[in-house]
This record gives structure tokens, C-alpha cells and sequence, in this order.
């Protein structure tokens, strides 16, 4: 069986590291160069998801290794 991805969940997670960083949505606009801080917020309320290479480039900033289980737990619900 594969892993489910809960986008509220996931939405929930991310914004909750932000938080615990001190990191914005628009700094995260802006290291992503995306047209708009929106998106964000869209990932925020489990509206999408942020696409793969965007999601490894969040991996970075917020400095949770893509192949931990930090990421996992941010991932699957």
C-alpha cells in the first residue's frame, strides 16, 4: 500500500515549521520565485501541494532533510 499524502495535514505541518523557523510566506515566495505569495497560503489550507522540486528547495530552507522521518511526518498523514 502507498503512503497517502493529507494536504490539510501537510498544510498544517509546513506552516508550523515555518512558524518554528521564522520563516514567511513571503520569504518563501521569494527563495521559491513564485509569482505569488498565494500559493503559499494555498499549501497553507491544503488547497495543493507544493511540486516536487519546490518541495525539496523547502527541505533546504527549513532545514528538515528530505529523507527524514521529520519530512515524512510533514508529508503523510
Amino acid at each position: 500500500m502507498f503512503p497517502v499524502i493529507n494536504l490539510r495535514e501537510t498544510g498544517v505541518n509546513l506552516h508550523r515549521i515555518m512558524d518554528k523557523r521564522g520563516i514567511t510566506p513571503k520569504e518563501v515566495k521569494k527563495y521559491l520565485n513564485l509569482t505569488s505569495v498565494q500559493s503559499v497560503y494555498n499549501w497553507f489550507n491544503g488547497l495543493n501541494m507544493p511540486t516536487i522540486d519546490n518541495l525539496y528547495a523547502l527541505s533546504q530552507l527549513l532545514q528538515v532533510p528530505i529523507d527524514t522521518k521529520k519530512l515524512n511526518e510533514m508529508l503523510v498523514a
